[in-house]
C-alpha cells in the first residue's frame, strides 16, 4: 500500500534525536501502515455487502481476520505513543472482534455416532440431510413406495474431515476462490476434491457402512446393487442444489466406500461450489449425508411437478415428465421426454404430449448402457393412463403432506411397480421487477426484428446482451450480461450463471436440473428452439423474451432491481454480512474536540481506527512543540481550512521557522505550494454554500467533504512537509483525503499518491462522486482503483514541471468535490460534471445538475 512511502524522506535522519525518539517515529510509521491496511480491508468487506460480491464464508472470515489484526496492530503501535488510550482500545477491540467472530462462526458440527442411520430411524435432518429425511417421512407417514436403504450421516462426513485434519486445508483453499475466475475455480475444485478422494475413512465409519450394507442384503436375501446419492443438509430445501452433486449407480458392497468418497468429493465440484457460494451458504451449512438406496431397475422414470406451471402464481395443472429407462438423460437436459398434464388432484388427465426421446439409459450387468428406442417405444406414450393416474394421486398426497408444491422423482419397473425416489419443494419463478417491461419498453421491444420464435419457456423473464455460444470460447472470455446459446442444457452450465442474462437452447427439458436452477436464479431460459446455433452469431446483441417465446435482434434497457427488493436480502450470506457490518463500519468518532471523543465510547472497529489515527496524529504534532524549531504551525489563509503544519526539513522558509503561524508565502514546500495554488483557485467558491444547513457560524461540516472551522482545532487538517515532500492529511467529515507526494528535480523518485475515502451522504451520492473523481484522475494521468467508498490513485516517475501542474489540478479537484455527493443524483450527472471541470468550472450546485 502506498502509505509505506509516507516516511521515505524521514528515513534519512530528518528527525534529529532531540526532536523525536526513534522508537516513537517507528511506531507512528507502523501505525499508518496498519491504518492503510485496515481501510483497504474494510473497503473489501463493504464491497461484499454493498455490491453483492460473493466469497466463500471461509474467505469472509479470512478477510475479517486480516482486518481485525490490522486494527489490533494500530492499537499496539499507539501503545508506544499513548499507553493509557491503547489499553482501553484493546479491551473494546477484543469485544468487537468476539462479536463478529461469533456471527461468522460455522454451526456446530456433529462428529459422533450414529454414523449410519436406517430409514426407520431417521428423525433429524441435520444428521441425515434433506433427501433422506424427506424419503423417510414419506415412508413413515404415507407408507409411500420408496426403495430400501440407509443414510451415511453427516456425522460420518465430519468424522472423515476430523480424522484427516482436512478442515484447515479446505478453508485455506475455499478462502481463495473468486467466482469470476472460472479457471481458478476449476483448479481449486481439483485441489479440494483431491483432498477428499485421498482421505482415509475412519475405521468406525467403515464398519458402520459395511454393517448397514450387510443388513440390507440379509433382508433381501441376495446381493444388492445400490444407488449412492447425495443427501446434503441444505439440499432439496429452500435451495434445490439440483444436479450439483454426484450420483453413483450400480454400486456393490465392494465398491460402496469408493462411491461414498466420490459423492463426498462432488461437494467441491466447480458447479456445486459456484451454486453454494452464490447462495451465500457456508461450507459447513451444506454438510454431506449420503443415501445408499436399493437400485430400482427402471423401465420408465421421470419427474412430477405438482404445480405444472412452475411459476409463482398458482397453476391448476400437474405436469408429469416421463422417459424410457433411467431418468438421468431427462434431468441432464439431453432428451425431451413425454409430458402429461393432469388436474391438481391427479384425478383426471387433461393432455398428453409425445416427446422426442431417441435413446434410453439402462443398467445392465452393473454397467450403464445407452441403447436406441424401438420403433414401438418411439410411437407409444411411455406411461399408460392407469399409471398416470396412480402417479398423479401419489403426487397429490405428497403435496398435501408437505403443504407446498413438490418436485418429485419417480420410477416404474418392468412389472409395473412404482417407486418414489425423491421429493423436494418445487422451485418456482419469483419474477424480478427488472424482468417486467413497462408499456413503453414493451412497445419498443415489439418493434424490434424477431430472429427466432417458438420453443418452450423453461424459466421466464427477459434478458438482453451479446450472444456467446457454449464451448466456443473460454469461460474467462465471457462478458457479464451475455446471452448463452447452447445445443443442450447440462447441469455443468450452472457455473456460467454469474455471467449470463439469459439462455437459448436447441434441446432441453423443463424437468431438467439446469431448468430448476435457472428458475431459482431468475435466469430466462428458452428451450427446444430450432436452429438457435445457426441463427444467433457470437457477439450479436439480442433480447430473449422467454415468456413470449421470442428472440429479438438488438438490446433493450431493463430496470435494475432496487436493493432491498431482491431475494438476496434474505440469503444467509447477506443477513450475516449485514449483522457484522454493524460492528465494523458505523462511525461515531467524528469530532475530536467533543467530550464524547473517548476510547471507551468506541462502538465499532471503524471508531477505533478513527480514534487511534487521530490520537497518533495529535501525539506526533505535540512532540514538535517540545523540539528545537520544528514546532507545529498554523497556516494563515482566507480559505476556511484549519491546517497544522509540521516541517521536517526546509518546508518552512528561513525567517519563519520560529513563528507559530505562517502564510502561504512563507512555505517553501514545492508540492504544498502547487496543491495550494489549485485549492485557492478563484473559480472555487469556498464561502457560499447556501444550499447547506450550517451548524454554527464559525463552522461548516461538509458532508463527505472537508471539515471547516475558522478557529477550532476540531477540524484541523495536517501537512507534514519538507522542501520537496508532502504528506497532506485533509480532514473529512467521516474519512479523509490523503495526498502523499515527492516533487523534485529527479523524475525517477517523483510520485503522487492519493487516497479518497468516505462521505456522509447517501451511498448513491458517494458512489457517483467516486465515479467523478475516478474519471478526472484518470484523465490527469493517474492509475485509479476503487473499492466500495475508497479510492486510491497513483502517478510515478513524473517530471517536476508536469507533476507541479498535476498538483495544481488536484488542488482544484479537491476544492470542487466538496458537497458533491449532495449534488449528484444520476449517472448522467457525472459525465456532465467531468466536462465542466475540464472546461474550468469548479463549483457545482444542484441547480447546475438536472434532476
Amino acid at each position: 500500500m502506498f502509505l509505506n512511502t509516507l516516511f521515505k524522506r524521514w528515513s534519512y535522519q530528518i528527525f534529529s534525536p532531540d526532536t523525536i525518539h526513534r522508537q516513537t517515529y517507528e511506531a507512528f510509521k507502523d501505525l499508518l501502515k496498519h491504518d492503510a491496511r485496515a481501510h483497504d480491508l474494510m473497503a473489501e468487506l463493504e464491497v461484499l455487502y454493498h455490491e453483492g460480491k460473493r466469497l466463500d464464508m471461509a474467505g469472509v472470515r479470512a478477510v475479517f481476520t486480516d482486518f481485525s489484526n490490522a486494527v489490533r496492530s494500530m492499537i499496539s503501535s499507539l501503545a508506544i505513543l499513548q499507553p493509557s488510550d491503547a489499553t482501553t482500545l484493546m479491551q473494546y477491540h477484543r469485544k468487537l472482534d468476539f462479536y463478529v467472530r461469533f456471527l461468522l462462526a460455522p454451526p456446530e458440527q456433529p462428529m459422533t455416532e450414529p454414523y449410519v442411520i436406517d430409514f426407520s430411524n431417521i428423525n433429524d435432518d441435520r444428521l441425515s440431510g434433506n433427501k433422506a429425511f424427506n424419503l423417510a417421512k414419506l415412508h413413515r407417514q404415507l407408507q409411500a413406495p420408496v426403495p430400501d436403504g440407509f443414510v451415511i450421516s453427516t456425522s460420518s462426513f465430519h468424522r472423515v474431515l476430523e480424522f484427516n485434519n482436512l478442515r484447515p486445508s479446505l478453508d485455506a483453499i475455499l478462502a481463495r476462490i473468486d467466482l469470476e475466475n472460472t479457471t481458478g475455480l476449476d483448479e481449486y475444485s481439483r485441489q479440494l476434491r483431491a483432498l477428499i478422494l485421498s482421505a482415509t475413512i475412519p475405521p468406525e465409519v467403515v464398519t458402520a457402512i459395511e454393517n448397514g450394507y450387510d443388513k440390507m442384503e440379509q433382508q433381501r436375501g441376495a446381493a444388492v446393487l445400490t444407488a449412492v446419492r447425495s443427501s446434503a443438509v441444505s439440499e432439496d430445501s429452500d435451495h434445490s442444489f439440483a444436479g450439483q452433486y454426484h450420483t453413483e449407480l450400480g454400486v456393490t458392497r465392494e465398491t460402496v466406500l469408493d462411491a461414498y468418497r466420490q459423492v463426498l468429493a462432488s461437494k467441491y465440484s466447480p458447479e456445486a461450489l459456484f451454486y453454494r457460494i452464490t447462495l451465500g451458504l457456508a461450507d459447513e451449512e451444506a454438510s454431506m449425508g449420503v443415501l445408499v438406496l436399493s437400485m430400482v431397475d427402471a423401465a420408465v422414470s421421470g419427474i412430477v411437478y405438482t404445480n405444472g406451471g412452475g411459476e409463482e402464481n398458482e397453476s391448476e395443472q400437474m405436469a408429469i415428465h416421463a422417459i424410457y429407462g433411467l431418468g438421468e438423460v431427462l434431468v441432464a437436459g439431453r432428451a425431451v421426454g413425454d409430458r402429461a398434464l393432469l388436474t391438481r388432484d391427479g384425478g383426471r388427465i387433461i393432455e398428453q404430449i409425445k416427446g422426442t426421446q431417441e435413446k434410453k439409459l439402462l443398467l445392465a450387468s452393473g454397467r450403464l448402457e445407452e441403447i436406441p428406442l424401438s420403433a414401438t417405444e418411439k410411437k407409444r406414450f411411455c406411461l399408460g393412463q392407469d399409471q398416470l393416474l396412480e402417479l398423479g394421486q401419489w403426487a397429490s398426497r405428497i403435496e398435501k403432506l408437505y403443504g407446498q408444491p413438490q418436485d418429485i422423482e419417480w420410477a416404474y419397473t418392468e412389472d409395473g411397480s412404482l417407486f418414489i425416489l425423491q421429493s423436494r419443494p418445487l422451485h418456482r419463478e419469483k419474477r424480478k421487477k427488472a424482468s417486467v417491461l413497462d408499456t413503453n419498453r414493451r412497445a419498443e421491444l415489439e418493434k424490434m426484428k424477431v430472429l427466432l420464435a417458438g420453443g418452450q419457456k423453461s424459466a421466464g423473464g427477459i434478458g438482453s446482451g451479446p450472444v456467446v455460444v457454449a464451448g466456443a470460447e473460454s469461460l474467462e472470455d465471457i462478458q457479464p450480461g451475455s446471452i448463452l446459446v447452447a445445443g443442450s442444457t447440462p447441469p455443468s452450465l450452472v457455473r456460467l450463471l454469474g455471467k449470463i442474462a439469459g439462455v437459448v437452447a436447441e434441446k432441453g427439458t423443463i424437468a431438467g436440473h439446469f431448468s430448476t436452477v435457472c428458475r431459482e436464479f431468475n435466469i430466462p431460459l428458452l428451450i427446444d428452439v430450432a436452429n438457435a446455433l445457426k441463427v444467433l452469431k457470437p457477439g450479436q446483441p439480442v433480447t430473449v423474451d422467454a415468456d413470449n417465446l421470442k428472440v429479438y435482434e438488438g438490446l433493450i434497457e431493463l430496470a435494475a432491481t432496487p436493493r432491498g427488493e431482491s431475494a438476496e436480502e434474505n440469503l444467509p450470506y447477506t443477513r450475516r454480512l449485514k449483522a457484522i457490518m454493524e460492528f465494523i463500519t458505523p462511525l461515531r468518532m467524528v469530532d475530536p474536540e467533543s467530550k464524547d471523543f473517548l476510547p471507551e465510547l468506541c462502538r465499532s472497529l471503524h471508531d477505533i481506527i478513527r480514534y487511534t489515527h487521530e490520537r497518533a496524529m495529535q501525539t506526533m504534532f505535540s512532540l514538535g512543540e517540545k523540539g528545537s524549531g520544528r514546532s507545529k504551525k498554523n497556516l494563515i489563509t482566507d480559505i476556511p481550512l484549519a491546517i497544522n503544519l509540521l516541517d521536517v526539513g526546509k518546508g518552512i522558509c528561513p525567517g519563519a521557522q520560529e513563528k507559530d503561524s505562517v502564510t502561504i508565502e512563507e512555505i517553501c514546500c514545492q508540492p504544498f505550494c502547487a496543491l495550494w495554488k489549485g485549492l485557492s483557485h478563484p473559480g472555487i467558491d469556498w464561502q457560499s454554500h447556501s444550499h447547506f444547513d450550517w451548524k454554527r457560524s464559525d463552522e461548516i461540516v461538509m458532508s463527505g467533504g472537508f471539515l471547516f472551522g475558522t478557529d477550532s482545532s476540531e477540524f484541523a487538517s495536517y501537512a507534514i512537509m519538507s522542501e520537496d515532500y508532502l504528506n497532506f492529511n485533509i480532514r473529512f467529515g467521516y474519512h479523509f483525503t490523503l495526498v502523499d507526494t515527492i516533487c523534485g528535480e529527479d523524475a525517477r523518485t517523483n510520485f503522487c499518491l492519493i487516497r479518497f475515502a468516505g462521505g456522509g451522504g447517501a451511498w448513491t451520492g458517494r458512489f457517483l462522486r467516486l465515479e467523478f473523481l475516478e474519471q478526472v484522475l484518470s484523465r490527469l494521468g493517474f492509475e485509479v482503483t476503487v473499492k466500495a467508498d475508497l479510492l486510491d490513485a497513483k502517478m510515478v516517475e513524473v517530471e517536476e514541471k508536469e507533476l507541479t501542474a498535476v498538483l495544481d489540478m488536484l488542488g482544484r479537484l479537491l476544492g470542487a468535490t466538496k458537497l458533491m455527493d449532495m449534488v449528484l443524483r444520476e449517472e448522467e450527472d457525472v459525465q456532465r460534471c467531468v466536462d465542466q471541470f475540464f472546461n474550468g468550472q469548479y463549483t457545482f450546485t444542484k441547480s447546475m445538475v438536472p434532476g
